[in-house]
This record gives structure tokens, C-alpha cells and sequence, in this order.
């Protein structure tokens, strides 16, 4: 499963990326993405894999 979710992080680094063997999970800078678009984009990519993540709704921001 894919998460995305924001926080705010250090000037120059909009997005970080931490992935295990159960989920990926992607920090953006909360300056550069609101909570709709990263909720938008967990479930964009979640979908691509067509699995049981896609049927499953985003997470809470």
C-alpha cells in the first residue's frame, strides 16, 4: 500500500520516500501539496496496481 502523507520538512527537500516490504509511504512538504492533492495522489497510486490497496480509501490527513 501506498501512503502519502504531509508534514513539513527541510527547505530544499519537497518530498521523502520510505518504503519496507508491507508499504511505501511518501512525506511532502505540506508548503508544496494540500491535503486533497495528497489524498488524491495516495489514491492515483494506489489504483495503478488494480489490487486490494486500490479498493481501500485514503488515509486520514
Amino acid at each position: 500500500m501506498i501512503n502519502v502523507i504531509r508534514t513539513r520538512l527541510d527547505d530544499g527537500a519537497p518530498a521523502v520516500v520510505r518504503a519496507t516490504a508491507e508499504d511505501l509511504t511518501i512525506a511532502m512538504d505540506d508548503r508544496h501539496i494540500t491535503p486533497h492533492g495528497a489524498a488524491a495522489l495516495e489514491l492515483a497510486l494506489n489504483g495503478l496496481g488494480g489490487g486490494p490497496a486500490a479498493q481501500q480509501p485514503p488515509t486520514q490527513r
